[in-house]
């Protein structure tokens, strides 16, 4: 009869992690990133994280390098230099257009500053 692997639980990881991860970056990791190498970071069962040994190094690679060797999807992200065609059409209708803001402040409130009568007002 073939022997069991001992399963782990996340308070049993931390411990043999020895502090380089703390527990709520740990469980938020393996929900971003449950697979690794082809292979599971961890289990569920009866809603429960438990970790099998061959998965404790899948998990242990997986914090080390979040790199393409990896088969999580990872966002793809990137930064143009120069603006889309779209928004450097706005940016000169901006510059090209007016500003129709009515005007707001000390300018247009009347009786900033200086107390007025009411004889005044009925003028």
């Amino acid at each position: 009869m073939a022997e069991v692997p001992k399963l782990l639980r996340v308070p049993d990881v931390l411990e043999r992690l020895q502090g380089t991860i703390g527990r709520n970056k740990l469980l938020q990791h393996l929900k971003c990133y449950p697979e690794h190498n082809g292979g599971p970071t961890h289990r569920r069962i009866v809603g429960r994280i438990v970790f099998h040994p061959d998965d404790i190094i899948r998990l242990i690679d997986s914090l080390e390098c979040l790199s393409k060797s990896s088969n999580a999807n990872v966002p793809q992200r990137s930064i143009s230099v120069e603006p889309s065609v779209d928004k450097a059409y706005m940016r000169a209708l901006e510059l090209l257009t007016p500003n129709k803001q009515k005007p707001t402040g000390r300018s247009e409130r009347r009786s900033y500053g200086r107390p007025q009568s009411m004889e005044s007002a009925q003028q």
